[in-house]
């Protein structure tokens, strides 16, 4: 790996409270409010993937939720990902399974004796204690090595889902004597769905904006080099132009 970021040695002045995963998962409040972790646990992942670093550690005492919002998700060392493509494609395989395990290892209260060849063999088991409607991406990552996003896969999932209610709705007629309310309820919740997705990225980007400073500093770097050599260039025809009158 040629670099690695190291976000607990970055000043947290700017951070109103910041608790590890592991700690929050003890005093959690629902099914749903772990799902929502998880998912924006995900999105963060997917932001990091995009801009060439990949998670070190998927160790929850290593992942922190910060100022107390489910939205904000932190992982505490990123290493940066090699040039080749190939490499690169595995590793974010990796991680995804990873982060996977994770999961279903903090679902079934047993992530400290879980291990990736008993959970495949077993998974049907483990299923019991996860959420219903995630069943088949958990088993899709688990059994089959599929490598989709649950943040993508989930998005999928409640585009078919509201799809599956305008059809629904859209065949009774409403209140009002009128068909299409399910169409308008599609519109309203299709356009929150394209909401978060901007939000996550502009919470993704204040707090991996290290990542963000790097890949900035060498967009400039691939402009202003070939800017000066062009510049010298010049400068060296001009003065050979001079000297070639005098």
């Amino acid at each position: 790996m040629a670099g690695i970021v190291d976000f607990k040695k970055i000043d947290k002045s700017g951070l109103n409270d910041a608790v590890s995963l592991k700690s929050w998962v003890d005093t959690f409040s629902s099914e749903d409010e772990l799902r929502e972790v998880f998912l924006n646990m995900d999105r963060a992942m997917k932001y990091v993937h995009e801009h060439g670093y990949c998670v070190k550690t998927f160790d929850p005492r290593e992942i922190e939720i910060l100022n107390g919002s489910v939205n904000q998700i932190k992982f505490n060392t990123l290493l940066q990902m090699p040039s080749d493509y190939s490499i690169q494609r595995r590793i974010v395989k990796e991680d995804i399974y990873n982060s996977t395990f994770i999961q279903i290892g903090i679902y079934t209260k047993c992530l400290e004796y879980l291990n990736p060849d008993f959970l495949k063999q077993n998974f049907q088991r483990f299923s019991t204690f996860l959420p219903q409607g995630d069943i088949p991406y958990y088993r899709g990552i688990v059994e089959r090595g599929a490598s989709v996003y649950f943040c993508e896969y989930a998005m999928e999932k409640k585009k078919k889902d509201l799809e599956m209610l305008e059809n629904e709705v859209s065949n009774n007629v409403d209140d009002a004597g009128g068909y299409g309310a399910g169409k308008r309820l599609v519109k309203s919740n299709g356009t929150s769905i394209s909401d978060d997705i901007h939000i996550n990225d502009s919470i993704n980007d204040s707090i991996y904006k290290q990542i963000n400073s790097k890949s900035d500093a060498a967009f400039i770097n691939f402009l202003v080099y070939p800017t000066i050599v062009l510049i010298l260039g010049v400068l060296l025809a001009v003065i050979a132009f001079i000297i070639g009158l005098v």
